[in-house]
């Protein structure tokens, strides 16, 4: 649900779609906290590494996108929390990339 419109900076608007959220848990500290905003490059694709926001089997999460010789992943950085793997069975999409946490 959109709840609120914030300006950007006229170089990120040329760039592309960009989205913001605010982030629910602590499953991405110390990299991210709960109750934080973030601003979302809207894109279909991530690169090993990148933080991004995904729908897997009908969740939402914000995680790493890890690619390894054992497979896919979406890591948090909470060590309590398990990396949750894309299988071929997977329902997986991809939203876009986190760019900037807003302090």
């Amino acid at each position: 649900d959109i709840e609120d419109y914030e300006e950007i900076p006229r170089q990120m608007a040329a760039a592309g779609e960009f989205f913001a959220l605010r982030i629910c848990g602590d499953s991405m500290e110390p990299s991210l906290f709960d109750g934080e905003e973030i601003w979302v490059h809207q894109q279909p694709t991530l690169e090993n590494g990148d933080i991004g926001i995904f729908l897997l089997d009908g969740d939402a999460y914000v995680k790493e996108f890890r690619v390894t010789n054992r497979g896919t992943f979406l890591v948090s950085h909470n060590p309590t929390y398990k990396p949750k793997q894309i299988t071929e069975y997977s329902e997986t999409r991809i939203y876009g990339k986190v760019i900037y946490p807003i302090r």
